[in-house]
């Protein structure tokens, strides 16, 4: 008997249904792909396009094909990374946090006000990460908006700077937020330079990221050609939709599942008709209507069990790692709303063996919080503390300790206890020092992450390295304001 069949993933009869949903939404009505280049190769490889309205309806056979396309990359060795700083994908079971987001919003909590990230506070962001042994990525967790005195930077220079700030700050950079094609060259220069060249970064790329469809069922021009740029350099093609339960697609689980696996599929069978070795991946950030305030839900439950369930579906389906969007909660600032929901979100990823959890995001990707950094970095602790496994062995097990307490005594001050209380059960951290309520233990996690900052040494990338980012900077400036002219 099945005791809990809520708490099962699909199963095989589930999946069936699930990826024939899928195939019968890409065959009708299919998906409008505003990218000439990608429609021309999928007419090619047998997919009825209509280009005067970009549409294009898929052949079941096409996508099966393109799946055992990958299924056969896979088990050659190829990998396929899903590269983005929001989402949650397969780990080793530890935690590997990510500084992430491409936040437009620096939320500080002593003043309880979110502004445009100065440089300063991007550089303080990145410095933080480095610092923090659970952080194994640090990409942008904050966009350069505005520099120091206040003048704005021009937009299609603040994911490059961004990227360059990370460059010379840390020495863990991940993936950094793409707004254009003409940006993803210099970023991917920026790339090359921190890696040592050009096969180092192929090897281990950064300052990339994933790309969205435009739910339901669209991918828009410019995300088609980062994508494809992404695609033709043998680089991660992540795509990562957003189907919203009750608005772009039906309102039951099911239906965004199937929405958003069609959204993927749809995208993987583009790419690789123009790439037949593209490395594609996905993610998901599903949310559900708000009925009563017209927005988008990250945070609600069902949000958080369809993410779950299209990751598992990709996982036993198609035998693919998928993120899952951890790092999206609905919380404006920093809070008991904010700790629920994260809680909620790091246990199902948590559940799915998705520990590289993006942390300090609030209000639906808009904010980057230093201080909720700090309390999603506790949840983590505790969440793979007491849900972790122990080791079972004679030491563990202790039973010569126990005897030599004998009936009715105890074992503070013995040497076994000594031994081992810091690893099992050292307070540490906020929840083990904070007294008050929940202002106080943000109190502490501001101070917390403005100490770990203070007494943390700056990384300082190689003086020719910098210099050169600086020239690739310059280079993009000159480049763009020409472009603007």
């Amino acid at each position: 008997m099945t005791r809990f069949p809520h708490r099962a993933p699909p199963g095989v009869e589930d999946m069936a249904q699930i990826h024939k949903a899928a195939l019968a939404l890409l065959a009708d009505p299919g998906m409008r792909i505003m990218e000439d280049g990608l429609l021309k190769a999928l007419s090619k490889a047998g997919a009825t396009v209509d280009f005067a309205v970009q549409e294009v309806r898929f052949p079941a056979e096409l996508v099966d094909e393109t799946l055992a396309s990958i299924r056969s990359d896979m088990e050659a060795g190829i990998t396929f990374p899903v590269l983005n700083g929001v989402v949650a994908s397969f780990t080793n079971g530890e935690i590997a946090a990510k500084f992430g987001g491409a936040c437009c919003s620096y939320y500080d909590w002593e003043s309880r006000s979110a502004r445009e990230p100065s440089e300063a506070d991007v550089v303080a962001m990145l410095k933080l990460g480095q610092a923090i042994p659970e952080v194994r990525h640090v990409g942008n967790p904050v966009i350069y908006m505005r520099q120091d005195d206040g003048t704005s930077i021009p937009p299609h220079l603040r994911p490059i700077k961004t990227a360059a700030l990370a460059a010379k700050h840390t020495s863990r950079p991940y993936t950094c937020e793409v707004w254009s094609l003409e940006g993803l060259e210099f970023q991917i220069e920026i790339g090359c330079v921190v890696r040592g060249g050009r096969d180092a970064f192929q090897a281990d790329p950064a300052f990339i990221t994933a790309k969205e469809t435009i739910s339901p069922l669209q991918l828009p021009h410019e995300d088609a050609q980062v994508l494809m740029a992404l695609a033709g350099k043998g680089l991660p093609c992540t795509i990562i939709p957003m189907p919203l339960s009750g608005g772009s697609c039906p309102v039951t689980p099911a239906a965004n599942v199937a929405m958003a696996t069609a959204e993927v599929l749809g995208v993987f069978t583009a790419l690789r008709a123009f790439e037949p070795s593209a490395r594609v991946s996905g993610g998901v950030i599903s949310g559900v209507m708000d009925m009563t305030g017209g927005g988008a839900l990250f945070g609600h439950p069902a949000a958080i069990l369809q993410d779950r369930l299209i990751s598992q579906h990709f996982e036993n389906c198609y035998g693919m790692d998928f993120g899952i969007g951890t790092g999206y909660i609905d919380a404006p600032v920093p809070g008991v709303r904010s700790v629920i929901e994260k809680t909620c979100k790091m246990a199902s990823s948590y559940s799915c063996g998705k520990t590289n959890y993006p942390v300090g995001i609030i209000e639906a990707g808009k904010t980057f919080s230093p201080a909720q950094a700090m309390l999603d970095l506790e949840i983590a602790r505790t969440l793979h503390a007491s849900l972790g496994g122990v080791v079972i062995d004679e030491r563990t097990l202790a039973v010569d300790v126990m005897r030599e307490a004998g009936i009715g005594g105890n074992v503070l001050t013995h040497d076994h206890t000594l031994k081992n209380f810091r690893d099992v059960l050292c307070p540490g951290g906020l929840l083990g020092t904070s007294t008050g309520g929940m202002d106080a233990l943000l109190d502490s996690a501001n101070r917390k992450w403005q100490d770990i900052v203070a007494s943390s040494e700056q990384y300082a990338l190689p003086g020719e390295k910098a210099d050169e980012i600086d020239r690739i900077v310059a280079k993009a400036d000159k480049f763009f304001r020409e472009m603007s002219q």
